[in-house]
């Protein structure tokens, strides 16, 4: 048995407790960026949800646009320019769905991957088009010693430098001499008869 008589025990217990600190930080850390990359990807499915609409009510205006330009020109009223005007417009504007209903599919595997569902799940949860989540007007922000504090990653690094401050103190226990207590324990007899 080693006493700890300069606290070498007692230090590396310290750094193994400043360690799994460490390690429910870097849990934290992770947990904080997974939730930021979900919003994200929620939040740009709803803008290229939102974004797909437009551009949908966007062509049924242009092909009306494009039918009252064809009936002026055919009417004389304006020239050949309008029309093709018009066609080229919504021919812009129909060549943009399919890229934003890619990104839409590529925006939505992307989150179910971030939350390990398969895509039909997360078309059901997410349904139809949507507006997108508000921004509260007002934070309660704190002191920013506390805001500081609060972020996974400072507290990783603050746990870290203590398991190393921890590991210093058992360096310099170790220069010291440790002390030892053994013994044993046993029964002894000169006649095998009188041992119990």
């Amino acid at each position: 048995w080693e006493l700890d008589f300069w606290g070498k025990f007692r230090r590396n217990i310290e750094a193994s407790d400043a360690e799994l600190d460490a390690s429910l930080a870097s849990y934290d850390d992770v947990m904080v960026t997974l939730v930021a990359e979900v919003a994200l990807a929620y939040i740009q499915i709803r803008t290229v949800q939102a974004r797909i609409k437009i551009a949908l009510s966007n062509v049924k205006q242009q092909q009306d646009g494009e039918n009252l330009a064809e009936e002026r020109f055919r009417a004389g009223s304006t020239s050949e320019l309008d029309p093709a005007q018009a066609r080229t417009l919504l021919a812009q504007t129909e060549a943009e769905i399919p890229s934003l209903e890619g990104l839409l599919r590529q925006t939505m595997y992307r989150l179910t991957v971030l939350l390990g569902e398969a895509p039909r799940d997360i078309l059901e949860q997410l349904g139809e088009v949507d507006s997108l989540p508000k921004a509260p007007t007002e934070l309660a922000v704190g002191i920013p010693a506390d805001l500081l504090r609060r972020r996974p990653d400072v507290r990783l690094a603050e746990r870290q430098a203590a398991a190393q401050s921890a590991r210093i103190g058992v360096a310099k226990a170790e220069m010291y001499p440790a002390f030892f207590l053994s013994g044993s324990l046993g029964l002894a007899s000169s006649d095998a008869s009188d041992l119990f």
